[in-house]
């Protein structure tokens, strides 16, 4: 309107109106762009000054109508019925009035005007299902009609059903049906699981645990119960055919997940997939990597199925109390954010740029299912909170020190990461602080102590690197030539390159120390063991380079040696993980004099003239070599040893700290 008459400047036609344009610079019909596009052109009616409100309560009447239907046929039990979602009452909507983003919303359109000309198909849910954010999940749906009654709360199952129902649902069960599982069999592998392998991973829902609940989860839940008892059954020996019989059957519905079958798609699905990232069957186990490829693929299926699911939007707090089912939708992104950081450190890949992120600071009250249930029980939920917050430092860590190949390089050659390693050494002892009290079974504050110590040997261990790195620069040829030629206190970096050495032997110490080999470290994750596996080769690496003295080499040797004792006396058979790296490490550290003993000598003899401490190290190699097992651990290693050609990894600097890299897993080299 103008400021003198008050009348209107122009005014819109209904098509103008609805662009938010107006009609032109006359102000009259037909506009520009109606006679460009040969359509009628007719002015909108005003609706100022008039009474509205009979739209408004119609509009109120239609959106309650909507809404409420929806909220009252929500079951309340963990696994509904088909028929309490087939009543909902069926809104229809024209295609040309639905949200249209992306192909996804483009072939929901399609599906739903097929319908409606059908006229005889399954009831819709209601209009603000086709918004972008749930166009893929009401996709499924459509797809598969089944998949719309799937629920996934939290609570107690429905009421009690005929034992013979029960035992006809546990024989449909694959691996019941062909005969290699029998239903007490199946209860004791579930309380196994329950027993030695939740506490350490507790994503799976306490009822799918319950034995009175198992025939509901194998209609249900079958995806995750699958890769339990496959978890389950690793280790077991005398189980090694059931072991394969129920890998057979989850490798055919992990399948279906990599296929994009709907009827497979809930978020079990995401929980069982996370599971099996933590504990690799060993089927899978490659002589290259020692099964870490197939958790990287078998993590990353998870992360982008928790997309397909839209679990990230339970990372918002809600304004509304949250319901059993987004309870457990948020904990399984959680364990997603979790996995994927994780993975993503240990194979020495950059994280996603649009990767699993927490969008607010979930604390212990945010995942009452893992609070204690009584007194005495084990509080997961503050466990959970400690590892998110100790896994964000691990992230920003990561992302400033391996930002990307070119950073990382000037971060070393510049010498700017001292700063960032300071900071992190802060917020690792302000962690610490807070999470020092926590009142949980020891085992499990040894996996926390583990994910710290190993934190900083990650984060110090950089301007170890950095060091091997600026010597590689000047053409010195490292493996022959000690990097620390005056020992590590003479160089710049020997605060860091401490820090990481007591580091690398606190991680030891825990495992020899703190942990019952048999009764928790058997049963640890994948990961936990390759902390201790980093830590021993840096271990060797840092003698390797000359970081520390001769003198306390037959210290670290014997440390090394009780760990591999431990190892051995953890592992169930040969095929246990345990079994694979103590074979290893006892190959690397305490393998016999020979051709390697002779490349070490001479290079023990050229150093002579460069550092009066080969006096020490001669005097330390004439040490009585009767020792246990005639095994010749005083001489220095060098990086010839490690079987790696010298500073191969420089070609690779997003890899610096790639486990598996830095260990070869083939054992034939020994």
């Amino acid at each position: 309107m103008t400021k003198a008459t008050g009348v209107r400047q122009y005014r819109a036609c209904v098509r103008c109106r609805a662009r938010k344009t107006r009609i032109g610079d006359s102000g009259k019909p037909p506009c520009a762009k109606c006679v460009r596009e040969g359509a009628e052109c007719s002015l909108a009616s005003s609706r100022r000054g008039g009474d509205f409100s009979q739209y408004r309560g119609s509009k109120r009447q239609r959106r309650d109508s909507d809404i409420h239907p929806a909220v009252s046929t929500t079951p309340t039990a963990s696994f509904a019925a088909p028929e309490s979602v087939a009543e909902t009452p069926r809104v229809r909507e024209e295609p040309l009035h639905r949200s249209l983003q992306n192909p996804s919303d483009a072939l929901l359109i399609l599906a739903r005007a097929a319908e409606d000309e059908e006229g005889d198909g399954p009831p819709l849910d209601n209009p603000a299902d086709s918004t972008p954010g749930n166009a893929s999940s009401a996709l499924g749906s459509i797809l598969s009609p089944v998949q719309q009654t799937r629920q996934d709360p939290l609570l107690p199952f429905g009421s009690p059903v005929n034992p013979a129902t029960i035992e006809r649902d546990i024989g449909e069960y694959p691996p019941v049906k062909n005969g290699a599982l029998d239903a007490p069999l199946l209860h004791h592998l579930l309380q196994h699981y329950a027993t030695n392998y939740h506490p350490y991973f507790p994503i799976v829902p306490s009822n799918v645990l319950l034995p009175q609940y198992l025939h509901e989860t194998i209609k249900h839940e079958s995806f995750l119960l699958t890769a339990a008892l496959v978890v389950a059954s690793r280790d077991r020996s005398d189980l090694a055919e059931l072991h394969q019989s129920i890998w057979a059957h989850m490798r055919h519905l992990i399948l279906d997940v990599v296929l994009g079958m709907s009827t497979i798609r809930s978020v079990g699905c995401v929980e069982g997939l996370l599971l099996l990232g933590e504990w690799t069957p060993l089927t899978l186990g490659q002589n290259d990597d020692g099964g870490e490829g197939a958790a990287w693929s078998i993590v990353g299926l998870g992360v982008r199925l928790a997309y397909l699911l839209r679990l990230e939007e339970s990372s918002f707090r809600a304004d509304k109390e949250a319901d059993p089912a987004m309870l457990r939708r948020r904990l399984a992104w959680t364990f997603t954010y979790l996995s994927d950081r994780q993975i993503s450190i240990r194979m020495g890949q950059a994280f996603w740029s649009r990767g699993p992120a927490l969008s607010a600071r979930f604390t212990a009250e945010d995942f009452p299912s893992l609070q204690p249930q009584y007194a005495s029980g084990d509080d997961f939920a503050s466990l959970l909170q400690a590892q998110v917050e100790l896994t964000t430092l691990f992230g920003n860590a990561h992302d400033i020190l391996f930002a990307s190949k070119q950073r990382t390089a000037e971060l070393m050659v510049r010498g700017d990461y001292t700063k960032y390693i300071d900071d992190a050494s802060r917020a690792i002892v302000a962690w610490d602080l807070v999470w020092t009290q926590l009142t949980a079974p020891s085992y499990l504050k040894c996996c926390l102590r583990m994910m710290e110590k190993y934190l900083r040997l990650y984060v110090n261990a950089f301007a170890f690197q950095a060091v091997l790195y600026r010597a590689s620069l000047s053409g010195m040829d490292v493996a022959r030539v000690s990097c620390f030629p005056h020992s590590a206190m003479a160089s710049p970096d020997a605060r860091m390159v401490y820090e990481a050495v007591d580091a690398a032997e606190a991680l030891l110490r825990i495992a020899i120390e703190d942990i019952d080999p048999e009764r928790h470290l058997r049963y640890m994750p994948a990961r936990f063991y390759l902390y201790e596996i980093h830590s021993a080769v840096f271990l060797y690496k840092a003698h390797a380079a000359g970081a520390i003295s001769s003198g306390k080499h037959a210290q670290t040797a014997s440390l090394m040696r009780r760990f591999v004792g431990v190892l051995e006396t953890a592992a169930t058979d040969t095929d246990h993980i345990a079994s694979k790296y103590a074979k290893l490490l006892n190959g690397l550290w305490f393998h016999k004099g020979g051709a390697r003993g002779d490349a070490t000598r001479s290079r023990a003899s050229e150093e002579r003239v460069q550092s009066d401490e080969v006096d020490d190290v001669n005097a330390f190699n004439r040490v009585d070599d009767d020792d246990e097992n005639d095994d010749d651990t005083s001489h220095l290693p060098s990086f010839d040893e490690i079987g790696l050609q010298p500073l191969d990894w420089i070609e690779s600097v997003e890899g610096l700290f790639s486990m598996p890299a830095a260990f070869p897993w083939d054992q034939s080299i020994y």
